[in-house]
């Protein structure tokens, strides 16, 4: 079934403090993202609904391919009469933190618009199979954790779920650290890449592969800003943007400690890879 998916991203952020609370970083990884690569295990084109107020979510949407509709910002569920010509499609809130494939599957075997409830209440996240919302059920997923206050970020940052990846190609990728060799693999961790610069962070011997195999790369976007570095943050994005590569194994990156490899996330065979392949050519 062809499916898309709509990441709702135009509310003030009025309780946050902040109304590019989208772009708010859980483990290193932005809410925006996190959304984003849960809902690109399932759909097949992802879109990013806001306002033209939310300048720095529109570039982000918009260099890493997912597409941007204008709404009026008026809340989730008004907003979401702008997209329901979209159907069938997901829409999510932009601030759940834990969102999983399998939140969202649970939601797919429904035949008219659905609503997801987390511990029997509403949250952000609906299934419209079609045009038709006169006509409407509720569906218990479990715990999904909304990330509205300084607070629940606080929250959901000691929780630490797990980042999904986005899809995307390979030269698109800067590398900022030579390879020891060639390696070949059947499963891909996602490569950590910064959001903004397109800088990889590491998982250079993975995407040499894959730019070898012509494979699309599992990407997990990270906020640079958040992430530590054991030299200068600055010279690894300018020797990233000239091509002058540092050697292997020169830069270790953390955030709050630990390698950013241990960010909890899915490995993706190589399989799956080679099948989205297909899809694109």
């Amino acid at each position: 079934m062809n499916i898309s998916a709509v990441i709702m991203a135009g509310g003030m952020g009025r309780r946050f403090g902040n109304p590019q609370k989208c772009l708010a970083p859980i483990c290193g990884v932005p809410l925006l993202f996190r959304v984003a690569g849960a809902l690109a295990q399932i759909a097949d084109r992802i879109y990013v609904a806001t306002t033209p107020n939310h300048s720095e979510v529109i570039e982000a949407a918009v260099r890493w391919g997912l597409q941007v509709i204008a709404t009026p910002g008026l809340g989730y569920e008004r907003d979401i009469l702008h997209v329901v010509q979209l159907a069938p499609v997901v829409v999510a809130a932009c601030d759940i933190a834990n969102l999983s494939p399998a939140h969202v599957e649970a939601l797919l075997q429904e035949k008219i618009f659905t609503t997801a409830l987390s511990r029997g209440e509403p949250v952000g996240l609906s299934y419209i199979p079609n045009t038709d919302l006169e006509r409407w059920t509720s569906v218990e997923i479990g715990r999904l954790v909304d990330v509205d206050t300084a607070e629940d970020l606080a929250r959901a940052e000691e929780l630490c779920p797990a980042a999904y990846p986005l899809y995307v190609d390979p030269e698109r990728l800067k590398p900022h650290e030579d390879v020891l060799e060639e390696r070949d693999y059947e499963v891909v961790r996602p490569i950590a890449v910064d959001y903004r610069s397109g800088v990889i962070l590491d998982g250079h011997h993975r995407h040499r592969f894959l730019k070898r195999a012509r494979l699309p790369a599992p990407v997990m976007l990270f906020d640079y800003a958040v992430v530590d570095v054991n030299v200068d943050k600055g010279e690894v994005l300018d020797r990233a943007a000239r091509g002058v590569v540092y050697p292997p194994k020169s830069t270790w990156h953390t955030y709050r400690g630990r390698h950013i490899s241990e960010i909890p996330t899915i490995e993706v065979p190589v399989a799956e890879l080679r099948r989205r392949a297909a899809q694109i050519t």
